[in-house]
């Protein structure tokens, strides 16, 4: 999964996540770190939006760490772990609007 690829009409190189679609998934976040030591292996773009995403894997799984910019502070929240495999169809469902 990578991020590489600039977002339709921008010059930014990493995604901008499309409008909420009818339907969706709503994931459970929470405030607390279930993992001391995390990888970062794909991102939203952090530059253009208030809310961005990571995919992250740690302790042999994936999770979704969500950025909200509340004014200088940043509120970092979590999504639940899930196996490589599901955290990338979640990360999927995410990029493509189907889950927030």
């Amino acid at each position: 999964m990578s991020n590489r690829t600039p977002s339709w009409g921008t010059s930014c190189p990493a995604p901008h996540l499309p409008p909420l679609q009818p339907g969706s998934d709503e994931l459970a976040w929470h405030a607390s770190a279930r993992f001391a030591r995390v990888r970062v292996v794909a991102w939203t773009c952090h530059e253009h939006r208030v809310t961005w995403y990571e995919l992250c894997q740690g302790g042999g799984m994936s999770f979704i760490r969500r950025m909200t910019a509340k004014g200088a502070a940043v509120v970092v929240s979590y999504s639940h772990a899930w196996t490589y495999v599901e955290g990338g169809a979640i990360w999927l469902a995410l990029l493509s609007g189907q889950a927030r």
